[in-house]
């Protein structure tokens, strides 16, 4: 030992001050061993950055313990010697040694060794001991706390959508939307392994990463995509019985519709040669068929498809009942061709009379084709068309002496 011994005084003050830092250093261990993050680290299952930090901590940990154990063995066995009754020049020279000299010798993986040798990992004064402790228990301490905060962000951005995803995954399978289920539940498994078996990767700072926070968009997105088809499904099996009612009517108006044309055709037919309609419509049949087909669907609990065909009847009835009053209004128009044809010939004939042509030879000639023709059972619509038109233009090509009140125009 180099330079003059420590003296008594300068014993006593490196015992208080080495019993005062082992008592901080015992506190900041009590810290590391109840730590939050400790307790996530040594659950095991961990994966990238945050396994590689776990495979650095756990052997620091275990150096900390061990050199915290030899710290207050060794201050325990030189209060043990200080509060004796009387010390004697060996028990002064022990204190001098263990209060002064490095004592604690270290192997190649820094825990402490009691080899008499010089030990390859070099030697520590408990002071020095004392000082390294603090330093890194203080350093664990802050990288358990990056851990835990990174786990707290990661598992609070992943806790509300897993219960929301199991919560809608049950009432997914009731409507019988496993298909779409059971993917989305994997995926958020999967999702999860990824994310919360390294939260250093995917809340590095205590911000979920923008991977991570990509990763739980789409999976945000797919639950609503899949929340709002449910809901759909649910609608349709507690509505039922509304739902079917009012399709119920539908394809009553379907038939009331339909059956309106018939007689609308008949007329038609009567009345107009070669009336070119289409064929009568009769899809109340098929539709009434698909109606009790929603029955059985409804029993069977075949959620999807029946809001699925739900949809399609309604669509079907509600075109085939426009389709109907279509087929209906060509009919009629048919008839009301015809009589707005009478109309305008009556007003040409009181036209040529006011112009002094009542008497008029050809006029009288095409007045009595045109006639007859709109006049005849059954009207050949398009001949009559004709002999209108010649009529008009057999007046139009008369020479005129004055305009009579009460004129039609020729358009």
């Amino acid at each position: 030992m180099g330079g003059a011994p420590m003296s008594r005084e300068s014993v006593d003050e490196t015992l208080a001050g080495l019993g005062a830092a082992h008592d901080r250093i015992a506190a900041a261990m009590f810290t590391i061993d109840s730590h939050p993050g400790l307790g996530y680290l040594r659950g095991g299952g961990l994966a990238g950055l945050t396994r590689t930090r776990w495979e650095a901590l756990g052997p620091e940990v275990d150096r900390l313990w061990a050199l915290f154990a030899t710290l207050g063995d060794l201050l325990e066995r030189a209060r043990g010697i200080r509060n004796q009754r009387r010390l004697d020049d060996a028990d002064w020279a022990t204190l001098r040694l263990l209060c002064g000299e490095p004592v604690v010798g270290l192997d190649v993986a820094g825990m402490p060794t009691e080899a008499d040798t010089t030990p390859p990992g070099g030697r520590l004064r408990l002071g020095e001991l004392a000082g390294q402790l603090e330093r890194r228990s203080a350093a664990v301490t802050a990288e358990l706390s990056d851990v835990d905060s990174a786990w707290t962000v990661v598992a609070g951005a992943y806790a509300p959508l897993t219960q929301e995803v199991d919560a809608l995954v049950a009432r997914a399978r009731s409507v019988g939307l496993d298909e779409l289920a059971e993917p989305l539940a994997e995926a958020l498994a999967e999702a999860g392994r990824t994310d919360l078996t390294d939260p250093l990767s995917a809340a590095s700072g205590g911000a979920l990463s923008t991977v991570t926070r990509t990763r739980l968009d789409r999976l945000t997105g797919r639950a609503a995509t899949l929340r709002d088809r449910v809901a759909a499904l649910v609608g349709i099996r507690d509505a039922y019985p509304r739902r079917v009612a009012e399709l119920a009517a539908l394809v009553d108006q379907v038939a009331t519709a339909e059956q309106a044309v018939r007689p609308a055709y008949a007329r038609a037919a009567a009345k107009i040669a070669d009336p070119g309609l289409p064929p009568e419509p009769g899809t109340v049949g098929v539709l009434r068929a698909r109606l009790a087909d929603l029955d059985r669907l409804f029993k069977e609990a075949r959620w999807a498809q029946l809001a699925d065909d739900a949809d399609a009847l309604q669509r079907a009835a509600s075109r085939a009942r426009e389709r109907a009053d279509e087929l209906r209004g060509l009919a009629d128009g048919l008839l009301a061709r015809r009589d707005e044809l009478r109309g305008r010939l009556e007003a040409y004939r009181a036209k040529a009379a006011g112009l002094g042509y009542a008497e008029h030879d050809g006029l009288t000639v095409a007045h009595s084709r045109a006639r007859d023709l709109l006049y005849t059972a059954p009207c050949d619509l398009r001949a009559a068309t004709r002999a209108v038109f010649a009529y008009q233009q057999a007046l139009a090509a008369l020479p005129r002496v004055g305009r009579a009140r009460g004129d039609v125009d020729d358009d």
